[in-house]
């Protein structure tokens, strides 16, 4: 099957690497795959998809502009570019993964003929942003959608109802063996921590939004019961605002690691520094990247019941879900503090195990392509 992804940016965001990571997986089952992404508007390699992609080792051109957001000068320049490469490349299914990359997608096939089956994949449990637009520009040659759980307001914007078996509902894959691969690798060496303790980790942005103030009052409940107990906080942000000063006020100045912010090589160092990872909530990525990488790394995680939680955590297998409270998270570590070695130890391997067999970026493309093929075969029946 030949197959083009199209992602309407040049930044290596939390809705870009699934993207990159499932063209990875049908790569990887034989299928002619196209990554198309934005060029890049001045970051460093880091920062962008040119670089991480390439890291990943997954091809991809970025001879159109594809923005983010739809501006019409780009657009009209963007439109004869991607049709002739299209008719060049003869897809049989284009898959979009941000609004922008939709329309262009839907504006350059809509007189296409014989088309080629059009997908989108909607990060967002509520239904498509702008969705007026989705409804009049792309909803008429789209064939399919892929979510992440099905929403009633899905289709109340002209979409498709899960009925009509042009809705699949797929949790977006991980390169399982980026974190279980390098078994030499031990933890980061860049942080001191004292060798009896107990490192519940967190991989976030540091704001409001992350509600790290639950997690404060859970380490501020369980300190006087656990001595070994630290807290290792990877990521950047507002640190004086949302860590320095509630450490401080909660008097939790030793018991809390800074490690910076972690990527590639670093955070899978700092997924094997963890005994458990705490997640509060979501952020901007509502597929909860982060729960799914530390069960792959065999880190037992402590979440609360929200978005996809349940989906992910096996409750007192790989984990534990608990209510949206610092008490539901103290709640959900000190069972873990309380644990024997030797029972806390099959629940790592349960985690990985279980991580590998549900959320491999292979088997999330098997998924995929069977999506695609169903969406051929309404097609073909209508």
């Amino acid at each position: 099957m030949r197959i083009v992804h199209i992602v309407s940016n040049f930044r290596w965001t939390e809705r870009v690497e699934p993207a990159a990571d499932l063209a990875l997986g049908q790569q990887a089952l034989g299928h002619d795959v196209c990554y198309l992404c934005g060029r890049n508007q001045g970051e460093t390699p880091e920062n962008i998809i040119q670089g991480r992609a390439a890291r990943k080792g997954l091809v991809f051109d970025d001879h159109l502009e594809l923005l983010k957001h739809t501006g019409i000068a780009s657009a009209l320049r963007d439109l004869p570019r991607l049709r002739n490469y299209l008719n060049e490349f003869q897809p049989d299914v284009i898959h979009c993964h941000l609004p922008n990359a939709h329309l262009l997608a839907a504006l350059a096939i809509r007189s296409s003929d014989p088309k080629p089956i059009l997908v989108r994949t909607l990060y967002e449990p509520a239904g498509p942003e702008w969705p007026c637009r989705y409804r009049w520009g792309c909803r008429p040659h789209t064939d399919g959608v892929i979510v992440l759980r099905e929403s009633n307001q899905l289709r109340e914007t002209g979409g498709f109802s899960s009925a009509s078996g042009r809705v699949a509902t797929i949790v977006p894959g991980i390169d399982i063996e980026e974190f279980t691969g390098h078994p030499e690798w031990g933890p980061l060496d860049a942080i001191q921590i004292p060798d009896d303790a107990f490192v519940v980790g967190m991989v976030t942005a540091i704001g409001k939004r992350r509600r790290l103030d639950l997690v404060f009052d859970a380490l501020a409940q369980l300190a006087p019961r656990y001595p070994q107990l630290r807290l290792m906080i990877c990521g950047r942000g507002k640190i004086g605002e949302f860590v320095h000063k509630p450490v401080r006020e909660l008097g939790l100045g030793d018991r809390v690691i800074l490690a910076g912010y972690c990527r590639n090589d670093d955070l899978v160092r700092a997924y094997r520094t963890m005994d458990a990872l705490v997640y509060p909530r979501h952020g901007t990525d509502q597929s909860c990247r982060t729960v799914r990488e530390a069960l792959a790394s065999g880190v037992p995680v402590v979440a609360t019941d929200l978005g996809l939680i349940r989906k992910l955590i096996r409750n007192g297998e790989t984990g534990f879900v608990t209510e949206f409270s610092g008490n539901g998270l103290a709640s959900g570590l000190s069972k873990l503090l309380d644990m024997s070695p030797e029972r806390r130890q099959r629940m790592r391997e349960a985690a990985a195990t279980d991580a590998k067999q549900r959320f491999c970026r292979v088997h999330q493309a098997e998924k995929v392509v069977a999506f695609y093929q169903q969406l051929q075969q309404l097609r073909a029946s209508a």
